[in-house]
């Protein structure tokens, strides 16, 4: 696979632009439907879980690093639709659902951070660590 790797600059504006989306949506839900709120906690608590490290990283002017965190977060992200599609489909913010909340989220460098990951470690990274097809990842 042949992908150009990201700049430092062009990881840490994605970065920000996640954090930046993540906030928004803390920021914008009004009321959480009492039906919904195990998806919504589930959703909310792997975000802080995936972001955890994201200003200790974004302070740092460390390009393995940034690596790492990406990698991580897309990693994760795509671990959390699987998760809201197999356990919460039901789920929703304001009549929208969370898959749908989620693939908002940017994923512009995630072929390029799997590639990293690959080159780094020589192990390669499945789509998933699921063993059903989901047709909605189709």
């Amino acid at each position: 696979m042949s992908t150009t790797e990201p700049t430092f600059s062009e990881l840490k504006q994605e970065l920000l632009n996640v954090l930046d989306r993540h906030i928004d949506l803390l920021k914008t839900v009004p009321s959480i439907e009492i039906d919904h709120l195990d998806g919504v906690l589930f959703m909310m608590r792997s975000l802080g879980f995936m972001l955890d490290r994201a200003p200790k990283v974004l302070a740092l002017d460390d390009l393995t690093e940034m690596h790492f965190m990406m990698f991580q977060y897309y990693s994760l992200l795509s671990e959390l639709k699987y998760n809201l599609v197999l356990n919460f489909p039901y789920a929703s913010l304001e009549g929208v659902p969370l898959l749908t909340i989620m693939e908002g989220f940017p994923t512009t460098y995630e072929a390029a951070m799997k590639q990293w990951w690959e080159d780094r470690t020589g192990l390669a990274v499945e789509e998933t660590k699921q063993t059903i097809e989901i047709a909605a990842f189709q």
